[in-house]
């Protein structure tokens, strides 16, 4: 009698089929096969996702420190006065800007030909061993005496009147023995808008006595060669503010920076270059070798100044008519040291590029 086949396909496999143990080995295979073609997959997008940020995170900082380093290059430029510089670091951002100079030549007697260069470093808190890098340079001209002998005396107001003992004497008191600009020639006694009198014939002397230029207080500024918004601003430094130095303990050819802001009744003695961001009025006790520059001028009934005066730079004297019973007389000297105090870089311009 046949018995019949009970549970055979539970426990084995149908006729003309793999067997069951080696069915499981392939799927368990190819189950692995297709983990790690995702993981493959996966780690691949990762890479392509991460190598993209990166890109992008370091071609944001390579731009960053191309702006820093155009910045410093600026600053640098905007804030040298006098002497330049070899080397100076600005931070800036997130960045840091270390500037460079290199005089390459004389152009003439009173300016330089330099490149200056900027190099920037952006740092990066997850790589700080390899910072974002740009270099910048630029070419520039140095003032080293930019102020313009034009006259002894510039006042932007309509009227001068020399009077009462009062001189402006165009023709140099120093000779080239007493310093390297002694024994210049002679410049213009006075210079103002409309009319100038002198109540003796040897009040005003100069090569010539006086001229009259009606374009008033633009004209002087346009002329004199110098950044008067840059010296009255408030955030540019000078080397004494509202006060002054100590001169026994400054070196005998020092000429410093001084700035009031005002009305100065200047009742002092000193050298350099006084900047009156205001009404300068001269004391009786006022000396001064050196530059005067002002905003405005009040009658100059007192005082003395051996260099050179200059007053009317942000619009007409409120005072038309300034009556001038002092003594300026032109001393060379004194003016070619103070003038170097106020050396300036002046970028050229179409010339600052990215150094590869």
């Amino acid at each position: 009698m046949n018995r019949p086949m009970v549970g055979r396909r539970a426990q084995g496999c149908a006729h003309g089929e793999r067997p069951c143990s080696a069915r499981g080995g392939f799927v368990l295979a190819l189950v692995v096969f297709m983990l790690f073609a995702i993981s493959v997959a996966g780690m691949t997008g990762y890479l392509v996702v991460s190598s993209e940020f990166e890109l992008s995170k370091h071609s944001g900082q390579g731009a960053e420190a191309l702006a820093v380093a155009r910045a410093g290059l600026e600053r640098f430029t905007a804030e040298q006065y006098g002497v330049v510089d070899d080397t100076v670091a600005y931070a800036l951002g997130n960045g840091v800007a270390t500037v460079t100079t290199r005089k390459l030549f004389a152009r003439d007697s009173i300016t330089d030909m330099y490149y200056i260069r900027s190099e920037a470093t952006v740092d990066d808190i997850f790589t700080p061993g390899a910072p974002a890098r740009r270099v910048v340079g630029g070419y520039a001209i140095h003032h080293r005496r930019p102020l313009a002998h034009h006259a002894v005396v510039m006042v932007g107001a309509d009227n001068v009147e020399v009077r009462g003992g009062g001189e402006a004497h165009g023709w140099d008191y120093k000779t080239v023995a007493d310093c390297p600009g002694g024994g210049a020639s002679q410049i213009t006694g006075v210079i103002t808008r409309l009319s100038v009198t002198e109540s003796a014939t040897d009040d005003i002397e100069g090569s010539p006595e006086y001229e009259l230029w009606s374009g008033g207080w633009a004209e002087i500024v346009d002329s004199v060669g110098l950044r008067w918004d840059v010296l009255s601003d408030p955030n540019f430094a000078v080397d004494y503010e509202n006060t002054l130095p100590s001169f026994a303990s400054l070196p005998a050819d020092s000429f410093p920076l001084i700035r009031y802001t005002g009305w100065v009744n200047a009742n002092f003695t000193g050298r350099g270059v006084l900047i009156v961001d205001g009404v300068f009025d001269p004391g009786s006790s006022f000396v001064w070798d050196g530059i005067v520059l002002a905003k405005e001028v009040d009658d100059i009934i007192q005082g003395d100044l051996d260099g050179i005066l200059i007053a009317g730079f942000e619009g007409p004297n409120t005072y038309s008519t300034v009556d001038f019973r002092t003594d300026v007389n032109y001393h060379s000297c004194y003016v070619y040291r103070a003038n170097e105090t106020l050396a300036y870089l002046e970028l050229l311009p179409n010339t600052i590029f990215e150094v590869n």
